[in-house]
């Protein structure tokens, strides 16, 4: 399913860091205009005045729309969530000022902040995302994309396993930057993307190391696969089964 020009999706992308930025500035090269929605007004400036640069494994410029949260107006189809989950409280009733009566928030947040958001709006509006590529902020208006294009992915899905028109018009805006998994297992993708960050994530930032390093040295290696395993226990004392995680079990 493609967005046709004349049947849009009004889009917003709330939280515009260097991974919304990098989102916004795919989906607007494709044809759908998205407002970028950022409390940093530095950044909003340099979007306005310059577009959104980006950098890293690709190099381009696009022009955005960017604002403040007190400056939006609009009600959206899509509100794409990329802010820190501990403000989902406040955060959430707030959009709800701001989403069609058929809207949906799609969160890009890691974690598995779906259960939350779910119980705040309602399971109808919510349809989570996994990121499969990384990004890094630069300077105002400049995102770095850590990830080769060719290697870019998105697993989306609803916490029930439907996979229902809506999910499948979100799954069209996100194609515009790479492929898109719709998933009847999304748990399980939520959970082997929080064991990989609760391994690696935490192991190379308490270590100042990159993944790879991590994954070389003897010590810290044995670690990793003691994190790993004790979230393999869990999914399945919890009954999760953990899909496949880029073609390799």
């Amino acid at each position: 399913m493609k967005i046709k020009r004349g049947d849009q999706m009004k889009v917003a992308i709330y939280g515009a860091g260097s991974l919304g930025t990098i989102l916004g500035a795919y989906i607007q090269k494709g044809g759908v205009d998205v407002d970028l929605i950022t409390r940093n007004q530095e950044h909003v400036n340099a979007l306005n005045k310059n577009g959104a640069h980006i950098v890293g494994t690709v190099d381009f410029v696009q022009k955005v729309s960017a604002m403040r949260p007190d400056e939006m107006k609009d009600k959206y189809d899509l509100i794409i969530l990329a802010t820190k989950q501990m403000e989902n409280n406040k955060t959430i009733p707030k959009l709800l000022n701001y989403l069609k009566d058929d809207g949906v928030i799609t969160t890009i947040q890691n974690g598995m902040p779906e259960l939350n958001i779910i119980d705040l709006i309602g399971e109808d509006k919510v349809i989570g995302c996994v990121v499969e590529w990384g990004a890094t902020r630069k300077e105002a208006g400049v995102s770095e994309l850590t990830s080769k294009e060719d290697s870019m992915s998105f697993e989306i899905g609803r916490i029930d396993g439907q996979i229902t028109e809506k999910v499948k018009e979100v799954a069209s805006v996100l194609e515009l930057m790479c492929p898109v998994v719709i998933s009847e297992n999304f748990v399980g993708s939520r959970f082997s993307k929080i064991l990989i960050n609760s391994a690696f994530s935490g192991m190379s930032t308490a270590l100042g190391a990159t993944f790879g390093e991590v994954a070389e040295n003897e010590k810290s290696r044995i670690a990793l696969q003691g994190i790993i395993k004790e979230a393999i226990d869990i999914s399945k004392e919890a009954n999760i089964k953990i899909p496949e995680v880029q073609g390799m079990d």
